[in-house]
């Protein structure tokens, strides 16, 4: 018996691994859809209404409780740094 609880401790830490890589290997722009189609999410960061941008409703939120989720780092400086990567423009109401 003792072996057996051995291979499903191997088994849950191998589970958690693949999704950890599966996790690592989508790139900025998936990272953010998936952030944003997140309904938890929306007192935080959430679409515009029209469905073309996207507006961070609460800043404190968003970078203490979801880029935590999403990301290893969780500065908001480190998160808007991603966006100019990927070429977003910053809309100014």
């Amino acid at each position: 018996q003792e072996v057996k609880k051995k291979r499903i401790k191997m088994t849950e830490k191998e589970t958690k691994m693949k999704e950890q890589e599966s996790d690592n290997s989508k790139i900025f722009p998936q990272k953010l859809i998936e952030i944003l189609e997140d309904p938890s999410n929306n007192d935080a960061i959430t679409w515009h209404p029209n469905g073309k941008v996207f507006i961070i409703v609460d800043r404190r939120k968003f970078c203490k409780h979801v880029l935590p989720k999403y990301f290893r780092k969780s500065k908001y400086t480190s998160f808007t740094r991603k966006l100019n990567r990927w070429n977003f423009i910053r809309l100014t109401r």
